[in-house]
């Protein structure tokens, strides 16, 4: 068990040591840096990033379009096929580029809770609404997606949805799942999302392989299914 320490996309390297052309999802991929750097390590794999924040999918078509393995999709993954309420983040103090207007990391399906006290430099407007869709309803829609190799997930509080929606996908197509956990020593960040214990009770086909990046309040698991594929 890995504990408290910031997670090296590179340990994917060794465990996929006789594969290169890997499938790789990016849900919440905000400005695709995470998908950057998966396609840098694996240049032969084929990486889909899911974004429904308008302001995050402007600001990925700016800095990751270009790259040529990255295939956004502008869509929320969650438990629900339509729309879905949005609360979207911004910060004056937390801006990563010169030309960006607005800060949208901390968007969410879920409404804010200690969020707004551990991150006082974040604030959040009233709900509106954005596409979303079940990641089993999508995968029906793209049956030449056989498996997942890995599946990286920052959905800020919506994990517990996301879940809920994919499921079956989860269990028989995604090798590994790396997902944050935004409640913690009785806190939640966002109103009524799930511990790191709930999402390990929801995903009985996997064991867990570690803890990332522990802050208290949030933190991020690496959990392997147990199928053999």
């Amino acid at each position: 068990m890995i504990t408290d320490t910031e997670i090296n996309k590179n340990i994917f390297k060794k465990l996929f040591l006789n594969k290169e052309d890997l499938t790789i999802f990016d849900v919440g991929t905000y400005d695709g840096d995470d998908s950057t750097e998966f396609s840098k390590i694996f240049p032969k794999s084929k990486i889909y990033a899911f974004e429904a924040d308008q302001r995050s999918i402007d600001l990925f078509k700016k800095v990751s379009s270009n790259v040529k393995n990255i295939n956004l999709v502008e869509t929320a993954l969650s438990n629900i096929d339509g729309e879905i309420a949005w609360y979207a983040s911004n910060s004056e103090t937390r801006k990563h580029y010169d030309f960006q207007e607005e800060w949208s990391a901390s968007s969410s399906i879920k409404k804010p809770e200690n969020h707004l006290n551990v991150f006082t430099d974040i604030s959040f407007s009233m709900e509106n609404k954005v596409k979303s869709m079940k990641l089993d309803t999508w995968m029906s829609q793209n049956p030449n997606i056989n498996e997942i190799d890995i599946m990286w997930v920052d959905v800020n509080g919506g994990e517990r949805e996301f879940l809920e929606g994919g499921l079956n996908t989860l269990n028989t197509k995604v090798k590994y799942l790396y997902i944050e956990f935004n409640s913690a020593n009785n806190k939640s960040l966002y109103e009524g999302c799930p511990t790191k214990d709930e999402i390990i009770q929801q995903l009985s086909n996997f064991e867990d392989l570690g803890v990332y990046n522990f802050m208290g309040n949030f933190g991020n698991i690496l959990l392997k299914n147990k199928h053999e594929f």
